[in-house]
Order: structure tokens, then sequence, then C-alpha cells
């Protein structure tokens, strides 16, 4: 059963048939599975007791009278003790950091003093953080980890709260705002608990209980969502470092912001809004600006959160922070203006004044929004106020995507884009392909290498952050999967086969490949009921002969070098690509990047969870390294 099939089932008559079905026709294990896959196991909120109390004891008492077997009451009454130290956990975290922080703090500040705690720590002490080695600084990392989990606490302290937020000039004693700033800590306990609540939700994950709560992550599945986001990463940080670099020697330290009210890519007010439409086609698959959401562009939408960037960034240059405070406001650390000034602001720079209404919309945080990145205009009173350290480097187009998806909007038209991208890449490769388009029976791509047919899928999906995305896609695959063998069964068919060999050209067929092409970073080696699935990133790259590289950036110089050459040598052909799809080598090389991290939370709750990290990160400063660090980074290559 896929994740999101379990997370619909309300009702106890469903599960308790699911149960019985499940367990007669597999085994404990995968009732299980389903259990915890349905959410209501976990109470995240804290009371101690499963989500939905009701649900789960029927569950337990539905398995508790079809098993019998010594080791199978063994492991249902081991899945009950792991379900009773997770709610306690959140239970532990609630009663010793939420509710004394809320004690404490005056309900009619305590909004505005998290606010402020918030920026003030993203704009400086942050910097004062230690990080492992040079191999893995992560201060990046924990940054974004630190502005994505704000949108958690904001949504607690407005909307299950309800705490006011009404004047940005309040002047606030600093004591409350340190107390306040105590919510940025708890969140890290919080982020933590997630963390393993999803990985034990959705993956393996051993938990036991002695003196302290030990918890670790197991099998190459849980492995995945790491090596995913890293591949992810990868990709992102390339560009962005190349952009960088262009920027360097373009503008050297100069600034690039230039007033024009041309759109993108007809015009730009800064290099990162151009650097951005770049990134669109990352997350889009498109480079066509003009396309709309909501009846409003794609280059309006750039434009709307680079203008936010723009100003937050003339903000901060112009800002002075004290050394000391007796009392400050909002307003002190932060950009705010009326909404009348920044639809101003935004026909300024190019937005017609109905879309600069609409979009302001968008862009303000409200009760459905996911974080700050994506929504990052907060209403205080009449006054609509932005963290300029969070909004100043926010990624427009990942936030647009992720803004878009919070607010359901349908972005069907990604699917359409990315099958078309994938064969302009068989076409920019040499290679003839058609496209079936048969009503039940469509297939994006089918080409021939050496008499050998391939039959391919494009799957268009969201790059997974979480350990719940990252199992969302790997439903997905699966379900494309199911679609392409059902397909390419059908052209097996004799009569069919020989239309397909006419078209293309060919006078026999050795043998029939499947493969599932995602836009989306693959965490791990796939073949699903026989079809491969594999990344653009390494699809392309072997279709169009782009084997991947290292880039070492030292002073003025870059220096490139290919690794995996072998997969590249000489035309795309049949057992070639078969190998590559076989091997897989990204996945074995991000492997050696990644290490168990032990995240040590003895202190805060009495827990210990060992779980996959980055031992290698994605750009590394070899002018830092030590001796060792360096011999170890040479040997990845």
């Amino acid at each position: 059963m896929f994740m999101y099939e379990a997370e619909e089932i309300k009702s106890a008559e469903i599960l308790n048939n699911l149960i019985h079905d499940t367990y007669q026709n597999y085994n404990l294990d995968e009732v299980l599975k389903i259990i915890k896959m349905t959410g209501f196991c976990v109470d995240y909120f804290g009371s101690g007791k499963p989500k939905n109390e009701k649900m789960y004891d029927k569950a337990i008492e539905t398995l508790d009278s079809l098993i019998s077997d010594i080791d199978e009451v063994k492991k249902l009454r081991a899945f009950q003790t792991e379900v009773t130290i997770l709610n306690s956990l959140y239970k532990k975290l609630t009663d010793e950091y939420v509710v004394p922080i809320e004690q404490q703090i005056p309900n009619d500040i305590h909004v505005a003093a998290y606010l402020i705690g918030l920026e003030l720590f993203l704009s400086n002490d942050i910097n004062l953080l230690k990080y492992k080695s040079e191999l893995n600084n992560n201060r990046a990392d924990y940054f974004e980890n630190v502005a994505e989990s704000a949108g958690n606490v904001l949504q607690y302290l407005l909307k299950y709260k309800k705490f006011p937020l009404k004047n940005s000039e309040l002047k606030i004693d600093f004591e409350m705002t340190k107390l306040a700033f105590s919510h940025v800590r708890s969140s890290g306990n919080r982020e933590i608990l997630d963390i393993l609540r999803e990985a034990w939700s959705y993956f393996d994950v051993d938990i036991k209980q002695g003196d302290i709560i030990e918890a670790t992550s197991k099998s190459d599945k849980t492995m995945g969502k790491q090596i995913s986001h890293m591949k992810f990463l990868d990709v992102r940080n390339a560009k962005q470092a190349r952009h960088g670099y262009t920027q360097m020697q373009m503008f050297g330290n100069n600034s690039t912001i230039s007033k024009t009210r041309k759109l993108p890519p007809n015009g730009f007010i800064s290099y990162n809004e151009r650097m951005t439409c770049d990134f669109i086609e990352e997350y889009f698959s498109t480079r066509n600006l003009s396309l709309k959401f909501l009846d409003i562009s794609i280059a309006e939408f750039v434009r709307a959160y680079s203008i936010v960037a723009v100003e937050c960034e003339r903000y901060l240059k112009k800002r002075k922070l004290k050394s000391k405070y007796t009392d400050i406001s909002i307003s002190d650390v932060c950009v705010s203006k009326t909404k009348r000034k920044w639809i101003y602001l935004f026909v300024e720079w190019g937005l017609s004044h109905k879309n600069a209404e609409k979009i302001f919309d968008v862009l303000v945080f409200d009760n459905n929004s996911k974080d700050l990145f994506d929504c990052p205009l907060i209403k205080v009173g009449e006054e609509y106020i932005v963290l300029p350290s969070i909004a100043s480097v926010t990624d427009p187009s990942r936030a647009l995507l992720s803004n878009l998806k919070s607010k359901k909007v349908e972005i069907n038209i990604k699917g359409e884009l990315f099958e078309e991208q994938v064969r302009t890449t068989i076409q920019r490769a040499g290679i003839q392909f058609i496209h079936l388009e048969k009503n039940n029976y469509e297939c994006d791509v089918v080409f021939a290498l050496d008499n050998d047919l391939f039959f391919v899928e494009a799957k268009h999906l969201n790059d997974p952050t979480s350990y719940r995305e990252y199992i969302r896609n790997l439903d997905e695959i699966h379900d494309a999967v199911n679609q392409l063998n059902r397909i390419v069964d059908y052209y097996e068919l004799q009569e069919n086969l020989e239309v397909i060999k006419n078209k293309l050209g060919i006078n026999s067929v050795n043998n029939v490949f499947r493969i599932v092409v995602t836009n989306t970073a693959q965490g791990e080696k796939l073949k699903i009921n026989g079809v491969y699935a594999i990344d653009d990133i390494g699809f392309s790259g072997y279709m169009l002969r782009r084997p991947p590289r290292r880039h070492l950036m030292h002073k003025e110089a870059v220096h490139s070098t290919p690794v995996f050459q072998e997969f590249y040598e000489g035309v795309p052909n049949s057992k070639q690509l078969i190998n590559f799809l076989e091997e897989n080598p990204f996945i074995e090389h991000y492997k050696r990047r990644i290490e168990y991290v032990t995240y040590d939370y003895t202190e805060q709750l009495g827990l210990k969870f060992i779980d996959f990290g980055v031992k290698v990160n994605t750009i590394v400063n070899i002018d830092k390294l030590t001796q060792n660090e360096l011999k170890e980074l040479n040997e990845l290559f």
C-alpha cells in the first residue's frame, strides 16, 4: 500500500478489514508498515498518547485476535513499546520546553519577541556555530533548517495558540526576546523528533530503551533520502557556484542591482534574479517564464520575490545592530511596510497593479504556509514585516513551487514539459525515437539501440527534503512502473511490435527494456518489477556524453576533471546503457559521502538518534582542509 493511501484511512472498519486481508495474504510486518504510515500512532503536539487513540487501540485489538505465534506477539509488543516511546518524547518536549517558555512570556508580546530573536540569531549568532570539519561546513544547512522550522513555530504560536501580533513599533524588554529565542533551541529538539518519527513511520529504525532512548536508522532505503537530497544540493550548489564565480568576475564586490521595469528574461533587477531563471528549469522543467499559475506568469512571481530580496539587501546594508539592548522592537531589525507601500514597490519594479495585489496575497504567511522562504510577508497590525536574513537569500524558484504546492495549485503542466525535455535529450543524442500517443497506451519515448527497444516513461516529481517526501516519491515511481509495464505489455503483442519496428526502421528486436526517468535525484538503485528507474541527471548525462565532473576552484582558476569516464566512451549503445543502469555509479559514489551521525540529545530529551548524515558536503574549500581531510576527499574520486 502506498503512503498517501494509508493516510486516507479514517474508518476503523476499513482499517480492520485491511489488517485482516494484509495479515492473511502477507504477514505481520506488512500490517505494521501500514499502521505506521497511517499517521495516527504518534501525537506530535505532545499529549503523550496516539494521535487517534481510538483507531490505534482498535488496530492493536484486531491484531491481538489474529496472532498466536510467540515471535509475532513479541514483535507486536515491541511495536507498541516504540509507539509509547515516541509519544513520551513529544510529551517531554512539550512539558519541559514549550510550556515553560509560554508561561514566562506574556501572550501579547510572545510572537514579536520570537521574531526579533530569530532575526538576530540568523543575522549574527549563527556565525559563531562550530562545525565538524571543513569537509562538511554545514552552517548553511543549519541556517536553512532553522529558517524552515520557524514556519512551524509561527503556525503553533499564531494558529494553534492564537497569540496576537499587532505592533511592529512596540518596544519589548530584551530579556523577553532572549526567552522567546528558546523557541529556536526547542525547534531543534522538535526537528530531531520529527525526523525520527518520519524515518520510523516509513522506513527502518531500531528503537531501544535503557538508561536513555537509542534510535538507529537502518537499510539502504533509509539512506536513500539523504543521497537524493545531496544529489539535488550538488546540482543547485554547482549552479550557484558557477553564477557566483561569474558574478565576481563581472562585478567584483560591487552591487548588481539594476533599476528596470522589464520582466525576466528581458530584464533583471539583480544578478540573483538572473540566476533564479536558470533554476526555474530545475523545478518546472521549462524556460518559458510566461507560463501562468493563478493567472500570474512565472516571470511576475520571480520579480516579486526578487523585489523583496533586493529591499532586504538594501536594508541589511543600512541596519546597525547594537552590542547591547535594553528594549527592542520588530521594526529595529526587520523590514516593515504597509500593504500599500509593498504594492507600490512591486508596481515600481515592473508588475501591473492588478497582479501586484494578487502576488502580495500569495506571499503573505497564513495558516497554510510552510515557511518564511515561501511566504516572507508577516502581518503585524497594519504593517507587513519581512525577516531580511531569510528573504535576502531565498531561492525564488524553489520558494514559488513550494508556495503553490501548499496552496494546492495544480501544476500538471510540469509533467508535459518534462516529457518534452526527455524527448529533446534523445533527439540531441542523435537517436531516432517515437512518441506513442494511443489513448490509454501513451508512451512518452520509444527508441532503439543495437536492435534493443527501450520504452521510457518520464515522471515529474517534487524534490524530497524529508523522509515523508522521499517515500511519496518512491510510491509515485512504483505507480509509474505499474503504468509502464501495462503499456509495454500491450505493445509487445506481435501486431503492435511490427508497427513500432516499421516506425523506427529496424528489422528485428532482440530485447525490450523499460525505463522510468524522473526529474528528481534518485537515492538508491531501483529496478522494480523489471523496470529500471533513473533520474534525469544520470539519463541525460549518459545520452549527451556528459560525465559528472569534479570542480576545484582555487583563487581565480577553476580545474575540472570527469569521473566515471568508462560509461561515457564512444556513442550510446545498448550494452553500455544497461551496464550504466545496473551499476548506477552515482549511488556508490554518494554512499561514500554519507556516514552515520549521532545526534546526541541525551541532556535535552534523553535521546540519541543515529541517522544517516553528510560526511563530505557539496562545496569544500580545499585551502582549509587538513592533510587527512584532503586525503579523504581525494579518495572519493
